[in-house]
């Protein structure tokens, strides 16, 4: 393939970004990067290492935006549950490769995706369902399941979504 090819290609991230190929930055006989604009003219870059797929368009995870939107998680934050009552300090964290499987807050231990990070940390326990979600005498979710983002999408999809949450109250 020729550099020349990449100019002007369209590109799409996983997550939806599109734009379109500016330049190509090169180092040390090797391809870094491609700078890219959205349909406002706004520059942003596709590291090479990102990029899932070549072709029309071009594949890409978008890691410089998961990047920012990162928040900094620091050990000895200030720890709270959702009603403002005090839990400890963030004593250290369990991962799996890069993903955070447990937190603990001072003796205690938490699951990770119960937590929001910032100036301070916030516990806020998953919801579960109480009772099952019914339709058409059909169970489409059970009792107990956690009420999560992809629960919710598939509710939606059968037309259950505030049966759903309604069910988590």
């Amino acid at each position: 393939m020729n550099v020349s090819l990449f100019f002007g290609q369209k590109v799409l991230s996983t997550d939806g970004k599109k734009g379109y190929v500016v330049s190509v930055n090169a180092a040390a006989g090797k391809i870094e990067c491609l700078i890219c604009a959205d349909e406002d003219e706004n520059e942003f870059y596709v590291d090479m290492k990102n990029v899932l797929k070549l072709g029309e368009p071009i594949i890409f995870d978008d890691r410089e935006s998961k990047i920012k939107a990162a928040k900094p998680v620091r050990l000895g934050r200030a720890s709270y549950n959702d009603k403002g009552i005090y839990l400890g300090n963030l004593v250290d964290m369990t991962v799996s490769g890069n993903k955070i499987m447990r937190v603990k807050i001072g003796k205690k231990s938490y699951k990770a995706t119960e937590l929001t990070y910032g100036d301070v940390v916030i516990h806020k326990p998953v919801k579960k369902l109480k009772s099952d979600v019914i339709k058409d005498g059909k169970v489409i979710i059970r009792k107990g399941t956690p009420i999560t983002g992809g629960v919710l999408s598939a509710a939606e999809k059968e037309g259950e979504y505030f049966q759903t949450n309604l069910k988590s109250l």
